[in-house]
């Protein structure tokens, strides 16, 4: 068994390496920032200094125009002046001016006051000019300063006014967006826009125009609280070529009155979000301010931010090592495995049945019936183990396949909810890889270490805080839910990912490697039939090709096996069934 204490280095230098890599993330962001709780009602009223946003000659219409970022000192407010719109603007419809604020909010305002129907407050805000003019930018934070990126879009005078139809924010046309965290999913509203101003009439006023929207997203990289991610992913959405280069478009529609996309809520894993209005008529098209999300609160709290505590990663670690040593040694019994599948099985049947017949329950009720579930479909597997485990090997690599299933489809595409024959792929996929893992010809060996497998899927996804569990996740909460076809869940893999699956694979190829060179038999014996486990254990066990010649010894077939040379003065072959009739007959020889 030395061969173990190999295979163990790689495996804790790759372990031990994410863990440091979350640590050093986790200390460098929580060092650097902190948050004041003081709240200060009444805004300073002295401009601090003058900001320009020039108009171009050579204007680039429907996109970026200026582009600055600049410090708003603590409680300062700074006057942000457009200039040259009357000189260079005359096919300019209108100008929004864009604030994306890094960690604190910040306040946008038609006047150099916080008058509440003339300016919007947080981390992205914007505001329309349709001549040269200025707006100011208020910070009331006392103590902080604030990064902020400032922007200068133009559009022509065919393009639609984002949120010139809104009825949620103070201010009469505000393109903004509005973003809710729920607890497992992430809400973006956008206000309805309105025509452009020359095209308005009574035919087409709020309400009217036949106005079409497309939204964009993008998704930062886990676990990156930067200030330079955040501006630089901010850019890539802020115009409709940038967001339909740089993006992905969300297409899942929700039957909520305002226009609006649900987001699975991933912790840790910024998500920047936009709007495109777009006038089919006229051939006018703009975009609201993009708006973002961590899903958490990196600058308070940015432990909660990690989809895994240092002590479940921790136990994450512990699992993810005997299930390594689980695959090399194979101590785990069926019985054992049966009861892990019948829990798994139990808590998702028990699901669908409550969603099947639409029941409602409270939480408590709930969670007391996914136990009673989950603990009698496993007290059935274990049963269906003893009397007939070759059905329970089965049931296990059916279980495995549908796991296998999942993973694969969502990192491919990510939301399984909208695909309208989903369950019907899902069981065919199912049974075709279920019948292929019970059918080839290591079907044992293969059944051996292929439960273990998934289970250190797992546990190093645990260790590197990755997301290769959310297929699981994003079809449990499918289930459950009943609006969930509209809800996005974004499968980017990221580094951490990356990682992840690159140390599953080295160390499942690393332990079955071990499993194979070890001289170790199969532990995995399945009795054939249905035969009671004291009665005829009639048994037969997998085979597993090994380097060396113990094997040729075990396998007592109708051939002779030539193992080696004899270095005697007459060189003969030596078979395993020569050996065998020689002890027995010492044996006897010895008895008497």
């Amino acid at each position: 068994m030395k061969s173990i204490h190999i295979f163990g280095l790689p495996l804790t230098v790759v372990l031990v390496i994410g863990c440091l890599r979350q640590y050093e993330a986790i200390n460098a962001t929580s060092n650097k920032w902190s948050a004041s709780n003081t709240v200060f009602t009444d805004p300073p009223t002295l401009t601090y200094k003058i900001v320009q946003l020039v108009v171009p000659r050579q204007i680039k219409m429907n996109d970026i125009n200026d582009y600055h970022e600049i410090v708003l000192p603590a409680y300062s407010n700074t006057n942000i002046q457009l200039r040259n719109m009357s000189l260079n603007g005359k096919d300019v419809g209108f100008a929004l001016i864009q604030m994306n604020a890094y960690e604190y909010s910040v306040t946008l305002s038609y006047t150099n006051n916080i008058i509440s129907d003339r300016s919007l407050t947080g981390l992205n805000v914007g505001l329309i000019l349709y001549e040269d003019g200025s707006l100011y930018a208020i910070n009331t934070n006392p103590n902080e300063e604030i990064w902020v990126s400032l922007v200068l879009m133009l559009y022509n005078k065919t393009a639609p006014v984002p949120g010139g139809c809104n009825m949620e924010f103070p201010v009469e046309v505000s393109p903004v967006m509005k973003v809710t965290l729920k607890e497992s999913t992430i809400e973006v509203d956008t206000p309805p826009a309105s025509l452009a101003k020359p095209l308005l009439t009574p035919d087409n006023q709020c309400g009217k125009a036949k106005l079409n929207y497309e939204s964009y997203y993008l998704s930062m990289p886990s676990y990156d609280f930067s200030q330079r991610t955040y501006f630089t992913y901010i850019r890539k959405l802020i115009s409709y070529a940038s967001a339909k280069a740089s993006g992905r478009i969300n297409d899942l529609m929700s039957n909520a009155p305002t226009i609006k996309r649900v987001y699975d809520r991933q912790k840790g894993r910024g998500m920047v979000f936009v709007t495109v209005a777009i006038d089919p008529v006229h051939q006018g098209f703009a975009a609201y301010v993009p708006v973002h999300s961590y899903a958490c609160q990196p600058f308070l709290h940015v432990d909660e931010c990690y989809e895994f505590n240092i002590p479940v990663r921790i136990i994450g670690f512990i699992i993810t090592i005997i299930m390594a040593a689980e695959i090399v040694v194979g101590f785990f019994p069926i019985f054992f495995k049966a009861f892990i599948c019948g829990v798994v099985v139990g808590l998702i049947g028990t699901v669908k049945i409550l969603k099947a017949i639409n029941m409602d329950v409270s939480d408590n009720t709930l969670i007391s019936l996914l136990v009673v579930g989950s603990i009698g479909c496993a007290i059935l597997f274990v049963i269906i183990s003893i009397v007939c485990p070759i059905a329970a090997v089965i049931v296990c690599n059916f279980l495995v396949a549908f796991m296998m299933c999942n993973v694969i489809y969502y990192g491919i595409y990510g939301n399984f909810y909208s695909h309208p024959f989903i369950s019907v792929v899902f069981l065919v996929c199912t049974l075709a890889v279920g019948i292929f893992l019970s059918s080839i010809q290591l079907f044992l060996f293969a059944n051996a270490f292929l439960f273990s497998a998934m289970a250190l899927f797992y546990g190093v996804n645990v260790i590197f805080s990755a997301r290769l569990h959310y297929s699981m996740k994003n079809w449990f909460r499918g289930i459950s839910a009943d609006t969930y076809d509209s809800v996005l869940s974004d499968s980017t893999m990221d580094t951490n990912e990356i990682m992840a699956v690159a140390s599953f694979g080295i160390i499942l190829t690393l332990c079955v490697y071990l499993r194979m060179r070890c001289k170790l038999r199969e532990d995995q014996v399945v009795r054939s039939g249905f035969r009671l486990p004291w009665g005829d254990r009639g048994s037969r066990t997998s085979l597993v090709f090994l380097a060396d010649d113990s094997m040729a010894y075990e396998n007592l077939s109708d051939h002779p096996t030539i193992t080696r040379w004899t270095s005697g003065d007459d060189d003969v072959f030596e078979s395993p069934q020569s050996n065998l009739r020689f002890f027995q007959r010492f044996r006897r020889l010895r008895r008497q």
